[in-house]
């Protein structure tokens, strides 16, 4: 297939060729070639009759679980590039997305907004958009009428679009003028309603060393962006990523090492399919398209859901009258969140300075609801220390910190109080923190030993941060700091 790629008004010798050589949940794909200097207006194609070559594609989605799919369809609606028919490439796009009946769709390579709309139209219960489109902040800033854009399909009766925007916009030449689509959605099922985040993306085509490297690079941007951005968010990215998991079409490691070296936080749905070298694309050969999917929902993947859709078993020569990609699949249960689950997360025993004050306890809400802490309770080994107030809540995925005093707070340490004792009483010779609730019961505790407590300054923190089964260690193994209250232990927001 012919690739093309697109220029936003941005230099490609200047610093947008400078971004970081190295690895990073949305829909991608990419594509390479001058844009048509003046294209003209689309028009109204004029009605055709397509029941004549309308196929049935047997359903894969379920009313119990979010089902999610991403596709490449080839140059969709683009009168002179990918399949010469748009009214037949649009059918067969409707018979494959109305048949599969999957929940969210992200799509990449659509080129006419008039076939798209026409598309949209006729598929009943669903609505959705392209990169362009009012609604998408720095769209139209990135994408033009007359080239490839992003697209997302959603069922009505399961989401709720909260908003939409381009991200990732100063690595614009990394992604091939194609910078992903971040959609943020709340979506109900089974009776129960949560957030998550949907990434479309196309990163870039061919098996060039130049090319490579620009997935590499776009890799380590999108990685650095969901690390600080959506730490504890349920994240899919989905699309046409031009490059395998178990080593790369250029015959390099896989751009995308970081995200699979990162177990704890990060988990590529079709990794499954790169083991059992099943092709994306009609052509054969490596796996091109993934999903990929944030620890929040990697043990909901439905085991065997995933799955390279061969639809050309149902459409005839598919190849050259749809798409030269399979649409990809995957399934997730979906339940009731996660009970709220407060643990403590970084203690500070040994104080900057000679200071008492500066002694903290670092608690995190890693459950799925809000955690009511009227009454709750901070002692160590010799007595309670802090009486959590009337009316404290801490919310999933977010920490509160308490301090010897709230004059020892650092200026800019987001959600901290001073304890309702002034003071903490954290031995450095060894001591136990007891995060206890109202009735008294145990929610999480700490005994710590002298070595956790020797320097001061150097707390001790979770690791991995924030993680429910982890053990501690002293904060400078995880990071050159020697403390990080309120944050991530590497300074991210919760």
């Amino acid at each position: 297939m012919e690739t093309m790629e697109y220029a936003h008004g941005r230099s490609r010798s200047g610093s947008s060729t400078s971004a970081p050589a190295s690895l990073v949940v949305l829909v991608s794909s990419l594509v390479i070639v001058a844009a048509p200097a003046c294209v003209a207006p689309e028009e109204d194609e004029p009605f055709v009759d397509t029941a004549s070559f309308a196929y049935t594609v047997p359903a894969k989605g379920t009313a119990t679980t979010l089902d999610v799919a991403g596709w490449n369809l080839e140059w969709f609606g683009d009168a002179s590039r990918g399949p010469t028919n748009d009214t037949l490439q649009r059918q067969n796009a409707y018979d494959v997305i109305s048949g599969a009946d999957m929940d969210l769709w992200g799509v990449q390579e659509i080129v006419s907004v008039s076939q798209w709309n026409t598309l949209k139209s006729q598929l009943a219960g669903y609505a959705g958009f392209l990169s362009n489109d009012p609604i998408v902040t720095n769209g139209s800033s990135y994408y033009t009428t007359s080239e490839q854009k992003l697209g997302f399909l959603y069922k009505t009766s399961v989401a709720t679009v909260q908003s939409a925007r381009v991200i990732l916009t100063a690595y614009d030449y990394e992604f091939a003028g194609r910078p992903p689509l971040e959609v943020k959605l709340s979506v109900t099922l089974n009776g129960t309603t949560d957030n998550v985040i949907v990434i479309v993306l196309h990163m870039k085509a061919l098996a060039d060393s130049a090319s490579y490297l620009r997935r590499l690079d776009a890799s380590t941007a999108l990685k650095s962006y969901l690390d600080t951005n959506h730490p504890t968010q349920k994240v899919f990215v989905v699309g046409d990523f031009n490059d395998d998991l178990d080593g790369s079409i250029s015959g390099n490691p896989t751009p995308y090492a970081n995200f699979l070296a990162d177990t704890a936080d990060y988990h590529f749905a079709t990794k499954a399919l790169t083991d059992a070298n099943i092709s994306s694309t009609s052509s054969g050969g490596a796996t091109l398209d993934h999903h990929l999917v944030t620890n929040e929902l990697a043990l909901a993947l439905v085991p065997g859901s995933v799955e390279a859709y061969k639809v050309s078993t149902f459409i005839p020569s598919y190849a050259s009258t749809t798409s030269d990609h399979f649409p990809i699949l995957s399934r997730y249960t979906w339940a009731a969140a996660k009970p709220a689950q407060v643990v403590i997360n970084e203690i500070c025993a040994n104080e900057p300075g000679s200071s008492v004050t500066g002694e903290f306890v670092e608690l995190v809400n890693i459950g799925g609801l809000p955690a009511p802490l009227d009454g709750w309770t901070i002692s160590d080994t010799t007595s309670v220390r802090h009486t959590f107030a009337a009316g404290t809540t801490l919310a999933p995925g977010k920490s509160l910190v308490i301090f010897g005093a709230t004059s020892a707070i650092p200026a800019g340490t987001p959600n901290a109080i001073g304890s309702s004792t002034s003071n903490l009483g954290l031995a450095n010779a060894g001591d136990a923190v007891y995060l206890r609730d109202a009735t008294g019961t145990t929610k999480d505790s700490f005994s710590y030993p002298a070595s956790l407590a020797a320097v001061d300054g150097v707390s001790m923190n979770r690791s991995p941060d924030a993680a429910e089964s982890a053990t501690f260690v002293l904060h400078t193994a995880l990071v050159a700091a020697g403390s990080s209250p309120g944050t991530r232990a590497n300074g991210a927001a919760f």
